[in-house]
């Protein structure tokens, strides 16, 4: 089986506390942040179809994120690694930064987890956009030059994963012995890394994790045409999701890359309920004022050319509050998802209350309704080509989705069970001959 659409890719946030816990008592469970909870999660979603589970990760303590959303007491390479064990085929994805990290301590811990899971590793490659204060000299570099570092890291992790050789490892009656004839040296040398040794761990099932990216800027985008197998995008709408689609797929074929090697998964927030009207109270429900207000400091940390501190929920956003395009295109972090805003915040009128309410899940598609509506809508996505899959990354709840909307996708030939034969994540996404 070839790379071909035949099938919805399907991704979970591996944190159950990612749905909106709109009873007070289910919030002060202290359930929530236990593994035990975490381990049912994911099982759930390797029940339900899903064909994989993501964490993702912002290093750094933002204060105003944690009392919005609390964490677990897990970072993501050790969460999916436990996890690792308690699942036999759902895929793993991790976060690492480039900008934070080195490469050779990353190849091996995705070659370890791909060894722990059975060939299950993915790898969100991210360049992040802040968190530089608390790593080496405190300096966050440009946004070209960090995809510049970005690119030089991936082709050093290409070549640690590539050194071992068919023959490098072998068994028998006697255990296992590694040969060093098939094993090449990296020598490495470029601006911004040296590295001179072989990974000193043997290749996985894999050999290399799945690489999976997020950056929307023009330069997030042509590194995701070079090297993603798998891009999660925030598109809130199908036409903006039809035209993301096909501009990422035509950057991956001008470079000379097969566009079903690519899969675009935009993210996803889903409120399901028995009728629609319950489903619009639940997602109507969790814009407090003191959420909305809560929502507004978080753009005006993360986006600070937005004016909007002083500003009552109910008044019109004056047009000095918002920056141009032109400032917008010149900022170094979050430039897209300030231009994306910027579209919100301009509409004729608005109040910041309306506007709060709009972008709460900040450019991401959110479906209301019944199991059967989201399930129409999440396949009209997939015919008119504007999403491979999907991230399902929030909503009222997690159970109701798998256990209601996904056997309405199975019932539609959408979801799947992957290709006979298939071991490892990338076989399960691509089929058996990828």
């Amino acid at each position: 089986m070839s790379a071909g659409r035949d099938r919805l890719i399907l991704v979970a946030f591996a944190d159950p506390n990612a749905f909106y816990q709109g009873d007070q008592a289910a919030q002060r469970d202290p359930h929530r942040f236990t593994i035990d909870n975490f381990v049912a999660h994911a099982k759930l979603a390797e029940s339900a179809g899903f064909d994989a589970i993501f964490k993702p990760d912002f290093l750094g303590l933002d204060t105003l994120k944690a009392d919005v959303r609390p964490r677990a007491g897990f970072e993501p390479l050790t969460l999916l690694a436990a996890l690792s064990q308690h699942t036999s085929r759902v895929g793993l994805i991790v976060t690492e930064s480039t900008s934070y990290t080195e490469p050779y301590n990353v190849a091996r811990y995705f070659t370890s987890l791909d060894n722990l899971s059975g060939g299950r590793g993915g790898w969100n490659v991210v360049t992040s956009y802040y968190g530089e204060e608390n790593f080496s000299d405190g300096k966050l570099l440009p946004l070209a030059e960090r995809y510049r570092k970005a690119d030089e890291y991936m082709r050093v992790a290409y070549k640690l994963w590539e050194g071992w050789k068919e023959g490098s490892v072998s068994w028998s009656e006697a255990g296992h012995r590694f040969d060093g004839d098939f094993i090449e040296e990296t020598d490495f040398a470029g601006d911004y890394f040296r590295v001179r040794q072989a990974l000193d761990i043997p290749p996985g099932p894999q050999r290399r994790p799945v690489i999976v990216q997020a950056g929307a800027s023009e330069e997030g985008l042509d590194f995701a045409a070079r090297h993603a197998e798998i891009v999660f995008t925030a598109t809130p709408d199908l036409d903006a999701g039809a035209a993301f689609y096909g501009d990422l797929k035509r950057r991956a074929t001008s470079g000379g890359r097969d566009a079903n090697h690519i899969k675009v998964l935009p993210g996803l927030n889903a409120f399901v309920a028995p009728t629609a009207q319950q489903a619009d109270d639940i997602y109507h429900s969790q814009f407090t004022d003191r959420n909305l207000l809560k929502y507004r400091d978080k753009i005006v940390r993360e986006a600070p050319l937005f004016k909007l501190a002083e500003l009552d929920l109910d008044e019109p956003i004056p047009a000095g509050a918002i920056p141009g395009e032109d400032e917008l295109n010149r900022v170094e972090r979050r430039r897209s998802r300030g231009l994306l805003l910027r579209s919100y915040f301009t509409r004729p009128g608005a109040t910041l209350r309306q506007v709060l309410s709009s972008v709460y899940e900040f450019g991401h598609l959110t479906l209301i309704g019944t199991p059967q509506t989201v399930a129409d809508e999440i396949a009209l996505w997939f015919e008119r080509e504007a999403s491979d899959g999907f991230v399902l990354k929030g909503g009222n709840s997690f159970d109701a989705f798998a256990h209601e909307v996904i056997p309405i996708l199975r019932a539609k030939g959408l979801v799947k069970e992957p290709a006979a034969g298939a071991k490892t994540f990338r076989q399960a996404v691509f089929g058996v001959e990828a």
